[in-house]
């Protein structure tokens, strides 16, 4: 089963590069974060009409959260982990006998922010979520814009970034208790490269610079873990001339799976 998660900044812009990316790929579940749409814009008849299912759960201009598939999955909940029910930060369904959980966490602006401690909240409550199905499977996995860096090595300047937003102690410490639930980040399961990232500011020249985060992670059990046969992340997509209809890419590039 091949499995990728993708922040596309909106799917409105970026649906050319998701139908393209889906008929280059081939994946058989696709997590989409930051659709920036509401539910009845969302283009699940364009997925249909190349063989996708959708789920998703949006809002005008912000967040949103979606989970493209070959098949309808068995079960799903809309926004399971919120603090705010009406921001669509997260979405889960089963899908051959595996638990997958899609989410966009919260970014946290500035460490001196409201949303600092409102974001350790939200995390909170993913910790509380992912204890709960813990508790039901064996066969867990969580893909998504996590808007946290896990260690120094995953940043390009480690000294530069030490406690500002991604970075900071009490946001990787709040990853890590999720991880310790009896999760395997999936990236480190594999060799990469030192400066392997996932997402690239679009100012400054950042892409082409390789100044980056890996704040785009899988998270899974160790039923799933041992499954694992590759990991790859899609740096291509980030080229604007990658998708032949549409030059405006994502800022992030897509985390693919195949278990």
């Amino acid at each position: 089963m091949i499995l990728t998660t993708w922040n596309v900044n909106s799917i409105k812009v970026r649906l050319p590069n998701v139908l393209q990316y889906l008929k280059e790929y081939n994946p058989d579940v696709l997590v989409l974060q930051e659709t920036k749409v509401t539910d009845d814009v969302f283009p699940s008849e364009a997925l249909s009409s190349i063989g996708y299912h959708s789920v998703y759960c949006g809002q005008k201009t912000y967040n949103g959260v979606a989970i493209i598939t070959k098949s309808k999955p068995s079960s799903c909940v809309l926004n399971p982990v919120h603090i705010d029910k009406n921001e669509m930060r997260s979405i889960a369904i089963e899908y051959k006998n595996v638990t997958i959980l899609n989410v966009y966490v919260v970014n946290g602006k500035s460490i001196d922010s409201d949303k600092y401690q409102y974001k350790l909240n939200w995390l909170k409550c993913l910790y509380d979520y992912s204890l709960k199905i813990l508790s039901e499977t064996d066969k867990f996995l969580i893909l998504g814009d996590f808007n946290i860096a896990p260690l120094d090595r995953d940043v390009p300047d480690p000294q530069a970034c030490k406690d500002q937003i991604l970075c900071s102690d009490h946001e990787r410490e709040s990853l890590k208790k999720i991880i310790d639930l009896g999760l395997h980040d999936l990236f480190r399961n594999f060799d990469f490269p030192e400066k392997t990232y996932t997402w690239w500011d679009y100012r400054a020249g950042c892409f082409h610079r390789n100044i980056g985060y890996r704040i785009d992670l899988v998270l899974a059990t160790k039923a799933i873990a041992d499954q694992c046969k590759d990991y790859i992340i899609d740096k291509d997509t980030r080229h604007k001339s990658w998708c032949s209809e549409e030059p405006r890419t994502s800022d992030h590039a897509p985390v693919r799976i195949i278990i």
